[in-house]
């Protein structure tokens, strides 16, 4: 007669290379996870080194034998941290982290409050260091500088350019001198070409951005198409130096519907904010037989095609395209390496 363990024993061991396989599976991924985050606190570690403090930033100081001073502390306008028990406030604008922590153990040596102290500095918050990215990018916002930045890095950090940016950052810095009384001479401007930067060609142009940098990427021209066309909308230039014409306007926006009247078309012009709109007629009709010269549009224009019946002014049918414009879908044609 065969034993009950026996049988046990033959029933749960095909089970167990399943079982050991499970368990090896475990064991990795644990072993993963702890690299992915040794691999992040390293990274935080490196940020915290190179990051050099400023006014408004928090650190967490961790003094041996002394829990009592131990703590988060926010750096003052003045650039001072001021510890229970020292006399004076430490300054801590413009170092490291290791160079406060040398700082601070200095202050507590000369009061005399600890004879060889081990300080440690941890940045919790960066506040004083941002920059600003503005402009033709998916995120704009303010970033915080917790590390040497550069400039691609940067508008990486705000997604990027958008398919309707244009081919200029311009990047605004303040002084670093607060004597000058000539507001213009407070700041000094750099426009870089947007191609040239990433293409990477140039490494001058990939410059290291600064605390209080505003970084602008424009945004490129656009041509509106509206009317009784198959798909209207505000179209972006793909090469603002060549333009673009009526025709390929009209191309651009899939071409015109049934009900059209080409021979009524009008541009409306609008050159600059404040300036009075231009209402241009136009006859499409002749263009697209060649019995007339096809002409290029100007940033901003828009390109109306009324529809057949549409018995209106040349001033009315100025008003009626302008307000098809509002709330316009911006049709990109994706950035474009030159």
């Amino acid at each position: 007669m065969q034993s009950p363990w026996r049988k046990s024993y033959k029933t749960r061991l095909p089970w167990l290379p399943i079982v050991m396989i499970l368990a090896a599976a475990v064991t990795v991924l644990g072993s993963s996870e702890k690299e992915v985050s040794s691999s992040q606190a390293a990274q935080t570690q490196q940020k915290n080194a190179d990051y050099t403090i400023g006014p408004g930033d928090v650190m967490t100081i961790t003094i041996g034998d002394s829990p009592e001073m131990s703590g988060k502390y926010r750096v003052s306008d003045s650039g001072d941290i001021a510890l229970p028990l020292l006399p004076n406030p430490v300054k801590a604008e413009g170092l490291t982290p290791l160079g406060l922590s040398r700082a601070v153990a200095a202050a507590l040596k000369k009061a005399e409050l600890l004879r060889d102290p081990m300080v440690n500095v941890f940045v919790e918050e960066f506040h004083s260091r941002n920059v600003t990215v503005l402009g033709a990018v998916a995120k704009p916002s303010v970033y915080p500088l917790d590390r040497p930045t550069t400039l691609l890095e940067v508008i990486s950090l705000a997604g990027g350019p958008t398919a309707t940016a244009g081919n200029t950052v311009t990047v605004v810095r303040p002084s670093q001198s607060s004597d000058t009384k000539d507001p213009s001479a407070a700041e000094s401007t750099m426009n870089i070409d947007l191609a040239k930067l990433m293409e990477g060609k140039d490494p001058s142009l990939n410059i290291l951005v600064q605390a209080g940098d505003s970084v602008s990427v424009s945004a490129a021209p656009i041509v509106y198409v509206v009317g009784a066309v198959t798909k209207p909308g505000g179209f972006v230039l793909p090469d603002p130096k060549s333009g673009m014409t009526i025709l390929q306007a009209i191309a651009m926006a899939q071409g015109m519907t049934r009900v059209a009247a080409p021979k009524r078309s009008l541009i409306v012009r609008r050159p600059e904010e404040g300036a009075k709109s231009e209402n241009i007629p136009v006859n499409i009709a002749q263009l697209m037989d060649g019995k007339s010269q096809d002409q290029k549009l100007h940033p901003n224009d828009i390109l109306f095609i009324p529809e057949s019946g549409m018995k209106k002014s040349l001033d009315k049918l100025g008003t009626v395209a302008m307000s098809a414009v509002n709330g316009m879908s911006i049709y990109g044609l994706g950035y474009r390496i030159r």
